[in-house]
């Protein structure tokens, strides 16, 4: 991960301080955009809704008005379910290899603010 220019915020456990999850972006050049590169969380910090507070800090505190980018496995439900709720809209379905199916979502901000 530390050879890819990205930038990242994580959320670390209260108990020990190690890290219990985080999210990477990188900046798309040319577009005002980022690109979330990945969403991980510990599994032993599954529910307490850490990728939620981060993704929310990311997009309204970090990244705000800026359309973002994110894929997830095609059958990754929690995931699937956790950008729709964020309000990303899925733009399409890859399969880079065969047997591995991603959603492609696509959090159109900047468009929505131009037509109010």
């Amino acid at each position: 991960m530390r050879a890819q220019p990205l930038r990242g915020l994580g959320a670390t456990a209260a108990d020990d301080g190690r890290i219990a999850a985080f999210v990477a972006w990188r900046e798309l050049t040319g577009e005002d955009a980022i690109s979330i590169d990945r969403v991980c969380v510990d599994p032993r910090w599954f529910r307490p809704g850490l990728a939620s507070r981060l993704l929310r800090h990311l997009l309204m505190e970090l990244a705000p008005g800026r359309d973002a980018l994110v894929s997830t496995g095609a059958e990754d439900h929690p995931a699937v379910t956790l950008y729709e709720r964020f309000g990303f809209s899925r733009v399409g379905t890859v399969e880079p290899t065969p047997g591995l199916r991603l959603a492609q979502f696509r959090l159109a901000r900047r468009s929505a603010e131009s037509t109010e």
